[in-house]
Parts: structure tokens; sequence; C-alpha cells
């Protein structure tokens, strides 16, 4: 008897998955144009990277400058 019903527990965990209905696809849950509010981590994260873009600012226009100096100088 318990030979039988471990066979036909097994053959019952054998059948086929249910496969996902192709024709309604799931609605998605987020818009992508959605701009997530600013948050403390966020804005943690967001800080240095600021402070990074500004100074390649600053050196971007000093090195604008001292091309401009040795172009003034060269007669360039």
């Amino acid at each position: 008897m318990l030979p039988l019903l471990a066979g036909l527990v097994g053959l019952a965990g054998c059948s086929e998955p249910k496969l996902p209905d192709h024709d309604n696809p799931p609605d998605p849950q987020t818009s992508a144009a959605e701009v997530a509010p600013p948050t403390q981590l966020r804005e943690a994260m967001q800080k240095p990277i600021d402070k990074a873009e500004a100074a390649q600012a600053s050196v971007d226009a000093a090195a604008e400058a001292q091309r401009n100096a040795i172009d003034a100088a060269t007669g360039n």
C-alpha cells in the first residue's frame, strides 16, 4: 500500500506546470518616466558626485586658461 501511495504522490508531482497567459501580459508596476523623489540616501550619494563635477569644471577652466596663455606666449 505504501509503495502505491508513494507512486501516486510522485506522479502528481511530475505534472506539467501551467504556462503563463501570453495573450494578456502583466501591467507594469511602475512607469519608466517617473522620477523618484529625493531621499536622504540618494542625496548623500549625489553630493560627492556634484562636488566632483564642480571640481572638474574648475580644472577644465584652468586648463583652457593655461592653453590660451601658452598659445599667446608662443604666438600660435
